[in-house]
């Protein structure tokens, strides 16, 4: 269960703006208009399906349900309903069916949309299809409950369905290919060189800059610029210019015919910009020299349409305002406002994110989804810095955004294949407290989350275990203490003993567990649980729902010989060890979710631990 509900939320949160405009998906054609299916507190209404294409080019069901909350609290479906779609008797893998490329929104992004208690809202489900033909069996089932329901779709009578893009729209109007290039908005940078008089103080200084080219049919026309002090009513330089379809490159070139540059007439030919030269497309470059009695620079301005990503540029090459300015405003899908600065959302970070190239090796991209995935249960509490040193390289910064839904800013990375390029970790960082960001969500591009685990699951098992075992050797410990009392007999009590880490460890009264964080509440957490009953029978009234159950090895804790076993129950992975300590207390000592390798901070803790 715990699986598919992660890979579920990895693929819901490529993005957290919601998706409007959506073509419907159509109902099966056996007229079936919905399958009412109770879970608990929440209901599912299916109301029909479609085969999409997914982005790899593969077939998708998607599955159309109204998702209703019965509960007195919010509730989203991705944390109320757990899914396990099948076909010819395959678990199929989600399917990742993106309908904005720039945003990573997809067509089941509103399954992490809280409801509010009785309200209803319709979401959509997506499986890549092993084939067109055989049945679909969709079983749903309240997330860590027992209720549960099932449909079974035939994809054979499904209607096929298309993504709705919606298209930038476009300033360029004129059906002049070469016009409708150059025409428009643009932004970027300008830096000064060969300082001399009294601008030698700013050698190498360099500020944003924006710009508007206006060209008309005959080929002539304006082209003016502005920076940090200047505006669009008010610019740094206004230029005549003039646009020859020669150059070395397909844009032609643009040549100045007069205007000027700050407080120096420019004249013909002082600009030659042809953007053939540069070793990027859709950039330009105009260079020059001002010279004003004793005080001279030369100036190098590069400019890119307004509303483009710079991803194919290193970060040392963005505009100093690229990131707390520009994003925000291209995001928002606002145009160039009059004055850098101006305009961008004042609920954004003002703060330009760290990052680097994110390449990796296939391997270190496979086995870091696994050890997210599988290994590390704090993964939600781990830092950009955390993951960082994972994987030993800063991750490729690709936007950063404030979500009004939840009140937070978030910031997106990628860590990247160097063998190829389209296998990437894709992971979203939340700001939840300030300039702290840690992970909220991470997908896998390109390559099976399911076949890396089973390819590098023990491996990085044994590798977790030997960061541990170095970890926890150095590790400074504290005494610990707690009574364990009988439920409903709180005058049958076990007093247990032992040592934890003066950090990263905490305990929760209510399940009465140790818990492998400092915030005993976390999330997916693993933790010691113990438990006081009069005999050790009484631990097994639960065991015929035990899944995967084995014996295992005895162990001596306290003094005292344990009898051990492992399980699965109620989606966690358990070992227990449970004793008779005397005529009427038995005790049992759970390990959640949590490995027991000799070394390991959770042996460590046991072989520490004593009983009275």
């Amino acid at each position: 269960m715990k699986q598919t509900k992660t890979k579920l939320l990895c693929l819901i949160l490529t993005a957290l703006m919601l998706l409007s405009g959506l073509t419907a998906c159509g109902k099966d054609k056996e007229g079936k208009d919905s399958n009412l299916i109770k879970l608990g507190d929440y209901e599912l209404l299916y109301k029909g399906a479609c085969i999409m294409e997914d982005s790899d080019g593969n077939d998708a069901i998607v599955l159309t349900l109204d998702f209703t909350n019965n509960s007195k609290e919010n509730a989203s479906y991705l944390w109320s309903v757990d899914e396990t779609v099948m076909q010819n008797g395959v678990e199929l893998e989600p399917a990742s069916i993106i309908t904005d490329y720039e945003n990573l929104e997809t067509v089941v992004s509103d399954q992490f949309t809280d409801v509010a208690p009785g309200a209803t809202l319709e979401v959509r489900t997506a499986f890549v299809l092993k084939d067109t033909t055989s049945e679909v069996k969709a079983t749903f089932e309240e997330f860590l409950g027992s209720k549960k329901g099932t449909i079974t779709v035939d994809p054979a009578t499904l209607s096929r369905e298309t993504v709705s893009h919606t298209e930038p729209e476009t300033t360029n109007t004129t059906g002049d290919t070469l016009l409708d290039w150059w025409n428009g908005e643009w932004y970027g940078w300008w830096k000064m060189s060969g300082c001399y008089g009294d601008y030698e103080s700013m050698e190498g200084d360099w500020w944003d800059v924006c710009g508007v080219i206006d060209l008309d049919t005959d080929y002539t026309g304006t082209i003016e610029l502005w920076d940090e002090d200047y505006t669009r009513s008010d610019p740094m330089a206004s230029a005549q210019v003039s646009l020859s379809e020669a150059g070395t490159g397909e844009h032609g070139t643009v040549m100045s015919e007069g205007g000027w540059f700050t407080n120096v007439t420019l004249e013909h030919a002082d600009w030659i910009v042809d953007p053939g030269l540069l070793d990027y497309d859709d950039m330009i470059c105009i260079s020059g020299d001002y010279e004003d009695g004793d005080d001279e620079f030369h100036y190098d301005i590069y400019l890119r349409p307004w509303g483009l990503y710079w991803k194919d540029m290193e970060e040392d090459a963005y505009p100093y305002r690229y990131t707390d300015w520009y994003l925000p405003l291209i995001d928002a899908g606002k145009s160039m406002p009059d004055a850098i600065g101006e305009g961008a959302p004042t609920n954004q970070t003002n703060a330009a994110a760290p990052g680097g190239n994110g390449i990796v090796t296939e391997e270190q991209v496979q086995k870091g989804y696994v050890w997210m995935n599988e290994i590390n249960k704090n993964i939600f509490d781990a830092t950009y810095e955390d993951i960082v040193a994972y994987f030993g390289v800063e991750g490729e910064f690709v936007k950063e955004e404030y979500s009004d839904h939840m009140q937070s800013n978030y910031r997106y990375y990628k860590w990247i294949s160097k063998d190829d390029d389209s296998h990437f970790i894709y992971v979203n960082f939340c700001e939840k407290t300030p300039g702290v960001y840690t992970v909220s969500a991470y997908n896998t591009s390109g390559f099976s989350g399911t076949e890396a685990i089973e390819k590098y699951l023990d491996i990085v098992k044994a590798e977790a275990a030997e960061a541990n075992k170095a970890a926890s050797a150095n590790a400074e410990m504290k005494d610990f203490s707690v009574e364990i009392a009988q439920f409903a007999k709180d005058d049958v009590k076990v007093k247990i003993m032992t040592k934890i880490p003066v950090s990263g460890w905490s305990f929760d009264d209510g399940p009465r567990c140790l818990v492998e964080n400092d915030d005993p509440t976390a999330f997916g957490a693993g933790a010691i649980q113990f438990e006081i009953r009069e005999s050790v029978e009484k631990f097994d009234s639960y065991k015929d729902k035990f899944e995967n159950y084995k014996d295992i090895e005895d162990r001596v804790i306290g003094g005292i010989t344990f009898k051990g076993r492992t399980y699965k129950y109620i989606g966690y992975e358990w070992i227990q060890y449970i004793a008779q300590l005397d005529d009427n207390r038995a005790l049992s000592i759970g390990l959640r979710d949590m490995d027991c390798v000799p070394g390991t901070m959770p042996d460590i803790i046991l072989n520490n631990m004593t009983f009275q």
